[in-house]
Parts: structure tokens; C-alpha cells; sequence
């Protein structure tokens, strides 16, 4: 498939399970998310005060993360390429009456706004269906302020290998090429399979560097939800629900996301 074909693909998948996901998966609306049952903006404070300031959220999904961001005084845009989910996120945007501004794109092209528009840029679990990651991160690059800030919250590259449920362990069979993964469901009639694209460390490290970037922080972020003191506490996680149920041994030895903070 050649790279149109790929987003069409992503598109028409995020179509077809958008209301399974958006209802399986428990998203706060309250606090940014950037792993399953691992700790959130409050806890990790990525981002610094973002009161005042202009945020872009790529591959946003509900707005979830856009809508808290809001709430705590930023003036935000979400985008996806999804009509489904952004509907989603219209209804999620008049429940919790914000402000957030909603556009349907590519968040490989985000070429709808001017340089050096934004303070923040940001993105959980968008980043792994771009094509060509470079491309996306020279246009936001250009898209935020100096001394801007962006968040790359994605798949870890472990994700890309097989979990063995007898050994509890991961199959890797080769780390330095991750296989991509296609899709097996959410495939509408008339469609391509969807495809997810897994990166090496090393690999994001140089993406990211090579355009500029430079890189203050990474973290592979823990589910602390899951261990039993936290269940036993009234503290939910931003991001949780039964989506994730059949996950939850790998999640508590393989980090399912690693998040690279990177500065302009």
C-alpha cells in the first residue's frame, strides 16, 4: 500500500471501532493520559504550566486529553483523522462545555496552521499509524513556538512481538526490524487492513534529533493502577477500562508506551 492508501485505511479503521474502543476505554476527561493504568499529567507533570497556552493534540481521538487541557486554562485544538471519532469528540466537548476547537486532518500534514502557532504539541497513541514519522515531525517543528513542547506518546517497540501467555514473557524475534502489525479487525468492506508501525529507540531518538528536537525526557510509564495497593484505593487512572482486560499480565511486565519529551 502506498502511504494514502495507509491513512485511508487508518481512517476507515478508527471508523469502525471508535464506538467499541471510545465505550471499552475509560478516558478521563480531567487529566491528561499517556499509558494504560499509569499515572497522568497531574502525577508526571510533563507539560509545566499550561494556563494561557496554545495547545495542537494530534490524532485526538474523543478530545479527551484536549478537553482537560482546557479546563486548566489552555486554548487547545484537537485533530484527527477519524469523522467518527471527531464526533465523538463534539458530543464529549458540549457534555464538559469547553472551548476546544475540533478539525478533521492528517497529523502527518498539519499544514492548516501557521509556524509557530503553538506552544505545546502532543499526541497518545497517534503517532504509530504515520507512515513516515519524519515528515510529521519537521511540520511540528515548524508548527511550535521556540521553546515549544511536544510529546510523543506511543507504542513501545515491544508491542510489536507476540506475548507467550505460558511463559509470561514476550517473543522477540527481532528488535532492530519490528514487524509492522495489520490490522485483523475493524477492516470495513471495501478496505485495506489498517497498519501500525513500531520504532526502536534508537530509531526515535535520531527522528527527532535529526529535525531538531531535542530530547529532555523518556519514560516508559508503569501501570501503577494495576498493582493490588492501588486497587484497593478510590484512585482511578486516566486512561483504563475493560479495553485493556485481556492485557493486563503484559501490561504489568512489558511497557506498552514509552513517551518522549522533546523541546524546540
Amino acid at each position: 500500500m502506498n502511504t494514502d492508501h495507509i491513512k485511508r485505511a487508518t481512517a476507515a479503521g478508527w471508523d469502525t471501532m471508535s464506538e467499541s474502543y471510545q465505550r471499552d476505554s475509560q478516558i478521563a476527561l480531567d487529566d491528561v493520559h499517556y499509558a494504560p493504568f499509569a499515572p497522568g499529567e497531574r502525577e508526571l507533570n510533563l507539560l509545566g504550566q499550561v494556563d494561557g497556552k496554545r495547545v495542537l493534540e494530534l490524532a485526538c481521538g474523543g478530545a479527551q486529553n484536549s478537553i482537560a487541557l482546557s479546563r486548566w486554562g489552555a486554548s487547545t485544538v484537537g485533530m484527527d483523522i477519524s469523522p467518527t471519532q471527531l464526533r465523538r469528540a463534539l458530543t464529549l466537548r458540549s457534555e464538559a462545555k469547553t472551548q476546544v476547537e475540533l478539525v478533521m486532518g492528517d497529523m502527518e500534514l498539519p499544514r492548516m496552521f501557521k509556524p509557530g502557532s503553538f506552544d505545546i504539541v502532543l499526541s497518545s497513541f497517534g503517532w504509530e499509524f504515520i507512515p513516515d514519522l519524519g515528515v510529521c515531525f519537521h511540520e511540528c517543528y515548524a508548527l511550535l513556538k521556540p521553546g515549544g513542547v511536544m510529546i510523543v506518546s506511543t507504542a513501545h517497540p515491544l508491542n510489536a512481538f507476540v506475548w507467550d501467555e505460558r511463559q509470561q514473557a514476550v517473543l522477540v524475534t527481532d528488535y532492530f526490524n519490528p514487524p509492522v502489525e495489520v490490522w485483523e479487525d475493524s477492516v470495513p468492506d471495501g478496505h485495506d487492513p489498517g497498519t501500525t508501525f513500531f520504532h526502536t529507540f534508537e530509531e526515535m531518538f535520531g527522528l527527532l534529533t535529526a529535525e531538531g528536537f531535542r530530547i529532555d525526557k523518556v519514560l516508559e510509564p508503569y501501570p501503577t493502577a494495576l498493582v493490588a495497593e492501588a486497587r484497593e484505593s478510590n484512585h482511578e487512572p486516566p486512561y483504563a477500562g475493560p479495553y485493556w482486560d485481556e492485557s493486563r499480565d503484559r501490561l504489568l511486565k512489558v511497557p506498552f508506551a514509552i513517551v518522549y519529551v522533546a523541546s524546540k
